[in-house]
């Protein structure tokens, strides 16, 4: 689906210091950035509703929503979109693969999003007790790497754990149906599952099983990242530069909790969903663009996991494809680790 964004909003108070080494003229006026309907793309709509874009020189901004990632990666290879904001596992795969993309940034911390949801009537109390059950999910996703994790932490077999392939809306059907007596997802399904009778079993973030119940356990690793080719990077150095000062300025418009009732309004209309709904999941993204040490182990467990799986032959360190000059020139206090990709 495409959606044309002309940005003709006045411009905003004027630009922090921090982000005025961002105001060249871009190499492009026009700009295509991938699009989804859930909150991590609060930064994407704070920067066109706003005209910090257009303050960047990007007269022409249009948005593309995809049916699922791949399409999107396919995409972004073509040119056909500029700027992709995936959960952090594909793009390290499609990296192991050899397919030249670059991650440009942290968008949001989502781990807290990811969610695992039962029927009442499965009887979910310990892990355990998921041996017994089927599992929907999005084979090759984060919420694969989820269930790989939540075996590590509770010492089950994954082998014996039957995961049925399925795409959100499925799951979501499956689990009313009793297809599927559990799912895991992201938001806002898991609050979708949990408002249609489903009892929430973990988090990612934090456990509900009986024995640790409301305690933390870290079983996600899921981050939404910026993700760029590294031919648009090295074609466009100032419209990269120009576009992440707008997604930081975004960010962090996103994270001040004076702006909550604002921007969870605006991200409501933009993508549709009611404004209950984003109220009740907004605190489980964290908007920070630090470039740190958090980052660099999200990359690596998800690395891990794929690698568990068969999909990739080691661990790759996650600063050799991650690009932060574009980040850094916003704001060099964001790079804690620095990126060792030079484009």
């Amino acid at each position: 689906m495409d959606r044309r964004l002309f940005i003709t909003t006045a411009a905003a108070a004027a630009m922090a210091p921090s982000f005025a080494r961002a105001q060249e003229k871009p190499e492009i006026t026009r700009l295509e950035l991938g699009f989804g309907l859930d909150p991590v793309f609060a930064p994407h709509i704070l920067a066109m509703r706003k005209g910090w874009l257009r303050d960047a020189g990007f007269t022409d901004v249009n948005t593309k929503s995809f049916t699922s990632g791949a399409l999107a990666g396919e995409a972004l290879i073509a040119d056909q979109i500029h700027l992709w904001t995936p959960g952090n596992l594909p793009p390290i795969s499609m990296v192991q693969n050899g397919i030249p993309v670059v991650v440009l940034g942290s968008n949001a911390i989502a781990a807290a999003a990811d969610h695992l949801v039962a029927r009442k009537d499965a009887n979910i109390r310990k892990p355990e007790d998921l041996y017994g059950i089927k599992i929907g999910l999005l084979a090759g996703s984060t919420a694969s790497a989820m269930l790989f994790n939540i075996a590590r932490r509770y010492n089950l077999d994954e082998k014996k754990l039957q995961a049925v392939n399925l795409p959100p809306p499925e799951q979501l059907a499956g689990l009313n149906s009793g297809n599927v007596q559990a799912m895991i997802c992201w938001q806002p399904w898991g609050f979708n599952a949990v408002k249609a009778g489903g009892e929430l079993i973990h988090t990612g973030t934090t456990s509900h099983f009986e024995a640790n119940k409301g305690q933390p356990a870290r079983v996600s690793a899921t981050r939404s990242i910026f993700v760029a080719s590294q031919d648009f990077v090295r074609k466009n150095p100032k419209a990269t530069r120009a576009l992440m000062a707008a997604l930081v300025r975004g960010q962090r418009y996103a994270a001040d909790p004076a702006n909550r009732a604002e921007v969870i309004a605006l991200v409501a209309t933009e993508t549709k969903q009611e404004p209950a709904l984003v109220e009740a999941i907004w605190s489980q993204y964290d908007f920070n663009p630090a470039i740190d040490d958090a980052y660099v182990a999200d990359m690596r467990s998800m690395s891990e996991f794929l690698v568990a799986s068969g999909r990739m032959k080691t661990v790759q360190n996650p600063m050799e494809y991650t690009f932060t000059g574009a980040v850094g020139a916003a704001d060099p206090s964001l790079v804690k680790v620095q990126g060792g990709m030079k484009l």
